[in-house]
């Protein structure tokens, strides 16, 4: 096999990928544009929209993407088991990910918010602040890391695998990040998404992931929206955001060191098939479907950004 071979097969899975995006996301502007229709009194609760957006996406918008990114003949990922203390590290290796690339992601939005003259939409905050926080835990906490886990992490890196799990990993955060379709989440989207491949890769278990995705959001969609749901006027609520304030950043601070710490440890393996180097990223990114992709989402971007 060449170079070209391997090329069309990274612009396969990025096409099939783009496909499965596609697929969510009409599904998700249908069902609501379809619902509103015949009840435009649903527009005034969050909480019904919400689910309505949400419960087609689960039930059918994944699902899809599943069959159309299925595996066949992959290569099993030997398997590891993590211990307890190894978790409790990667949590705060992802926290602080996680905060370096929301704080990446706030200024660049600030950047560009001071260019066009007002504010840039932040959609997660929207979700956070304005339904109830049960039903936002049920979709963010619950559902998104199983059905994203699965999607972002399984089905690309087993297909990714045999060329590495450093084209695994960066392939798996690239796409996660660029899904999210907005540059407030796309930065730590990308981190944690690269992160929790790595972690994929080296112990070919999901439900490791899927756990730290899972505790990673409730910590930032259940914890942090329970706090801007109080009464900010409250002295009690001023001593609760330091309190929170204090332990997310000791936990991003913590987070960070540690990898700095165990950055050479954390080495990726060759696959059965060896991109020369020079060609990588050529091969990997510079293919059609990569860059189809990656026009389509920044496009979404920067009409989110600049425009909504």
């Amino acid at each position: 096999m060449n170079t070209n071979t391997y090329k069309k097969d990274f612009s396969s899975i990025c096409i099939r990928m783009l496909i499965s995006s596609a697929v969510i996301i009409l599904l998700q502007i249908g069902t609501q544009a379809f619902a509103l229709a015949l009840f435009p009194q649903w527009q005034e609760n969050y909480n019904i929209l919400l689910a309505v957006t949400m419960v087609p996406l689960y039930v059918l918008g994944f699902p899809i993407s599943f069959v159309l990114m299925r595996n066949k003949d992959v290569p099993a990922i030997e398997k590891h088991r993590m211990s307890a203390g190894q978790l409790v590290v990667s949590f705060l290796i992802s926290y602080g990910l996680m905060i370096i690339g929301n704080l990446i992601g706030l200024g660049l939005t600030a950047g560009i918010g001071l260019i066009k003259g007002t504010p840039v939409q932040n959609a997660l905050l929207n979700v956070i602040t304005d339904g109830s926080i049960w039903v936002t835990a049920i979709f963010t906490v619950l559902c998104a890391p199983v059905f994203e886990e699965i999607l972002f992490r399984k089905l690309i890196c087993d297909k990714v695998i045999k060329y590495g799990e450093g084209c695994a990993v960066i392939l798996s955060g690239l796409i996660f990040g660029l899904f999210h379709m907005n540059f407030n989440q796309f930065f730590y989207a990308f981190f944690l998404g690269c992160f929790f491949a790595f972690i994929y890769v080296k112990t070919g278990r999901l439900k490791y992931t899927i756990l730290l995705h899972m505790t990673i959001n409730f910590f930032g969609s259940v914890l942090g929206g329970i706090l801007l749901q109080l009464d900010q006027a409250k002295p009690s609520t001023v001593i609760i955001s330091a309190v929170y304030s204090l332990c997310v950043f000791g936990m991003a601070i913590a987070g960070i060191v540690t990898l700095i710490v165990k950055r050479r440890a954390m080495t990726v393996s060759p696959g059965e098939i060896v991109i020369e180097k020079g060609q990588r990223f050529k091969t990997m990114i510079l293919n059609a479907g990569m860059a189809l992709y990656c026009l389509v989402f920044l496009g979404i971007m920067l009409v989110q950004a600049f425009f909504a």
